[in-house]
């Protein structure tokens, strides 16, 4: 067998095109042409206004100022009568700013810039780290729902290439809304050469990518992210609670502890937070008990008396804890609300104080409570002799692990 018999067992013989001058020409001169359109149009592509006849401004706090000063200019321009800044968390500069989200910091910057009309303000909890557009439009739609914004379309206030993907995400959001876009011009690069500077470029080349990947790719759960900022804000809430008592600790004029601690202070210890302890209790009121003298770490006997019985599970297992009302507090306010609700677990003297910890209620409304053990903390008595603790009864042990709150101190 001749080799080209040989060849042809296995190939087959085909007539290929090759490109001519002109083919060639083309071929080069078409991916430049691709290029120089997508620089000299994707600025104006990404940047897009269209605004619509809603008299509900939605402005996205994290814009810079010269941005929330234009959009000043644009609300009373154009006649709208409701403002609204959204926000995501301030995550530098946490510990000394006064704000903890970037729509209040924004609502405070025009205050300064002397806009005079109501500032409707929507932010989401610090543990969104990722999708958080999207997850702002979803939480000022929750607001929308539970009244305090008005419920209807609106236009969204943003600045340069972010806003096709801005229009995008509150669009997937808000379903069958009118919802119209505003860009206003990202002055930190010039938009008709934004490629020619490191800044200009790595903005706008990252949002077409970034809005190019959510049109295809990005298919939210809702429900999910309802979820998550329902969650996040309680937590959020704790936590401020948290920071707000460090601050306090650590304050000479208002710290429990003794002054050869203060200056070692760096913190107290906690837990971490976790929905599984924020739990559900059915009440049982029963305040016929007589008033009782409770016992405390020293010989002063505070007056209290039981209010109700509160049953819970934790694993799967039935838990009672009482809660008490504090008979001084009832004296000086007969409308207070407060219970007292102090408990004993299988972490004392492990990880928790040995001496048992505390949480506060409020008298529920219906027959059941909440109770959020990530709030549970210690007595005075954790940091220092000097204070005088009640000491939780013995029907207040919960023959269990309540691995969330106050940590025991040191």
């Amino acid at each position: 067998m001749s080799f080209n018999k040989y060849i042809s067992v296995f190939f087959k013989r085909r007539k290929v095109f090759m490109p001519t001058i002109s083919g060639w020409l083309m071929l080069i001169l078409l991916p430049i042409i691709i290029v120089y359109l997508l620089f000299e149009h994707t600025y104006d592509y990404l940047a897009i206004s269209r605004p619509t006849s809603s008299d509900i401004l939605v402005v996205e706090g994290w814009i810079p100022e010269y941005g929330l000063k234009k959009a000043i200019d644009y609300y009373y321009k154009y006649n709208y009568k409701y403002m609204v800044i959204t926000g995501v968390p301030i995550t530098q500069w946490a510990f000394s700013s006064p704000y903890s989200n970037m729509a209040d910091a924004s609502a405070r910057s025009m205050r300064e810039m002397y806009f005079r009309d109501s500032i409707y303000t929507v932010s989401i909890p610090s543990t969104i780290v990722r999708d958080r557009t999207y997850t702002t439009a979803i939480a000022l739609k929750m607001a929308m729902e539970n009244g305090k914004i008005p419920d209807k379309d609106f236009d969204l206030y943003t600045v340069g290439a972010h806003a096709r993907r801005s229009s995008l995400m509150f669009r997937l959001a808000f379903g069958n809304y009118k919802i119209g876009i505003v860009a206003d011009t990202d002055i930190s690069y010039t938009p008709d050469i934004w490629y020619k500077t490191s800044y200009g470029f790595r903005i706008v080349s990252s949002e077409l990518i970034s809005y190019l990947y959510s049109s295809v790719f990005f298919r939210p759960n809702e429900d999910e992210i309802r979820s998550e900022i329902r969650i996040g804000r309680d937590i959020d809430l704790i936590q401020k609670q948290r920071f707000s008592k460090d601050k306090e600790f650590s304050d000479s004029l208002r710290s429990p502890l003794l002054k050869s601690d203060i200056q070692l202070f760096r913190g107290l210890s906690y837990f971490l937070i976790q929905e599984k302890w924020k739990i559900k209790a059915k009440i049982s009121i029963d305040t016929s008990s007589p008033i009782f003298k409770m016992p405390t770490s020293t010989a002063r006997l505070p007056e209290y008396r039981k209010y109700a019985l509160l049953s819970f599970k934790i694993n799967d297992t039935l838990h009672d804890l009482t809660a008490f009302q504090n008979m001084d507090l009832l004296k000086k306010n007969p409308q207070s609300k407060y219970l007292f609700l102090p408990f004993k677990d299988k972490t004392n003297s492990i990880s928790s104080y040995g001496g048992g910890r505390f949480i506060d209620l409020e008298i529920a409304d219906n027959d059941s409570v909440t109770i959020d053990f990530n709030s549970a903390y210690n007595p005075y008595c954790a940091y220092s002799h000097k204070w005088s603790c009640p000491i939780p009864p013995p029907s207040n042990y919960l023959n269990t692990f309540v691995d969330a709150g106050e940590k025991k101190y040191h």
